[in-house]
């Protein structure tokens, strides 16, 4: 199994045949669009043959660029006839970014020293140091490690790099999380028994809060420079999203850990989307920054490239039904604001609590070797033992077995 993820540097080159291949990327790759648009064409066979020779002539590029455009504006116009096809709106696409994808094959990189050195055209090269951190050292002297594609902007370098995973570790225990606003609940199973566990990470509402009573108060004040406006708005926009990922990192690095060291099963909720939201304005704009999209990625990403199992069910009414009878008794739609969930059978627990119950059990339910490494018995956590999981903090050990 190959696994993928992406090794990303803050770069600066002030290089003017740089800054005109960025440019000449974007719109070589908006022709391929445009082309592939009026002549009803996504093969990326049929589109080299339409447009290449045409791209050739006009920039005075590395071959291999006018190929990788052709790939990345294929790529686009398939995404963009999948929303059409599943009657999605969609505005024909159109790239306004500068950017350049350069191939494994058309690069050199130092892994030791970070020496990234890349063609223009013929006989125009360009060398960039990059800022390698002890993370990257770490990850680019496994010689396991494959280097893909480059990607390259004003400002970034980011390259894919994949290893092959020897299949994934048998699981002793289960990890089940649900994911909320503010936390990861859920609870971990092995043959001793179960604990509730949360790992929280309240300080992201905490950040988008503030950013956005600072995003308001730019727009009130540079209402009259719209350039300005837009300038400030976007760097207020790339902190926030700095500040957030960084601790969303923590708080996955710990999970992924944590599971590795006790050979867990990790078992989340497939969150497509969301309803459509009735509430408060106030409300509705915490629920769509709530980045539980991004968190799942994280989780992702990274238990593949250590051979963790991750497994995703449906989170239909994990939050109203009781794990102990099976009945629906929860509070439909809306927002509950009451902690504790209670059933006529007499099971009462942490709201939480008893949806990552819900998501373990219809994943032991589905999967037979999460049936043989736990023994789920929902009864035995009628009294709530949470365990912190705070973010940086690994190995976790359990103070009670219930």
């Amino acid at each position: 199994m190959r696994a993928w993820k992406v090794a990303r540097f803050q770069i600066t080159i002030r290089d003017d045949d740089f800054r005109q291949l960025l440019k000449g990327f974007r719109l070589m790759t908006n022709k391929v669009i445009r082309f592939g648009l009026l002549n009803n064409c996504s093969s990326l066979g049929a589109m080299c043959r339409g447009v290449y020779r045409a791209l050739r002539s006009e920039h005075n590029v590395y071959s291999q660029h006018v190929s990788q455009a052709c790939s990345v504006g294929v790529s686009i116009l398939r995404n963009h006839r999948r929303r059409v096809r599943g009657g999605l709106s969609s505005s024909p696409p159109f790239v306004k970014r500068a950017f350049v994808r350069i191939e494994n094959q058309a690069y050199t990189l130092d892994r030791a020293t970070g020496h990234l050195r890349f063609p223009i055209r013929a006989g125009r090269h360009v060398a960039v140091q990059l800022p390698m951190s002890e993370y990257h050292r770490t990850v680019f002297s496994d010689p396991t490690i494959r280097l893909g594609t480059l990607t390259l902007s004003e400002s970034m370098a980011a390259i894919a790099i994949s290893r092959d995973v020897q299949g994934e570790l048998t699981p002793h225990s289960v990890l089940a999380f649900d994911t909320n606003e503010t936390s990861l609940d859920g609870v971990i199973a092995t043959q001793a028994g179960l604990s509730a566990v949360q790992v929280p990470f309240s300080e992201v509402r905490k950040i988008q809060a503030t950013h956005f009573r600072r995003r308001r108060r730019l727009s009130t004040k540079k209402a009259h420079d719209l350039r300005t406006q837009t300038e400030l708005l976007s760097r207020e926009g790339r902190r926030e999203r700095r500040r957030i990922n960084y601790r969303l990192h923590e708080v996955t690095n710990a999970v992924i850990e944590t599971a590795r060291l006790m050979q867990s099963a990790i078992v989340i909720e497939d969150l497509q989307g969301l309803r459509p939201h009735t509430y408060s304005r106030k409300l509705n704009r915490r629920i769509a920054q709530w980045p539980r999209r991004r968190i799942h990625q994280q989780l992702e990403y990274k238990a593949r490239w250590i051979g963790i199992p991750l497994i995703k069910i449906d989170p239909r009414n994990t939050s109203q039904t009781c794990p102990t009878c099976g009945s629906l008794c929860g509070r439909k739609g809306g927002i509950s604001k009451d902690v504790m969930f209670r059933c006529g059978c007499g099971w009462s627990a942490n709201r939480q609590t008893n949806a990552a119950l819900n998501i373990l059990k219809t994943a032991i339910a589905h999967h037979e070797a999460l049936a043989r490494a736990v023994r789920f018995q929902p009864g035995a956590m009628r009294h709530d033992v949470v365990i912190l999981l705070p973010p940086g903090k690994v190995g976790l050990e359990m103070s009670r077995t219930l």
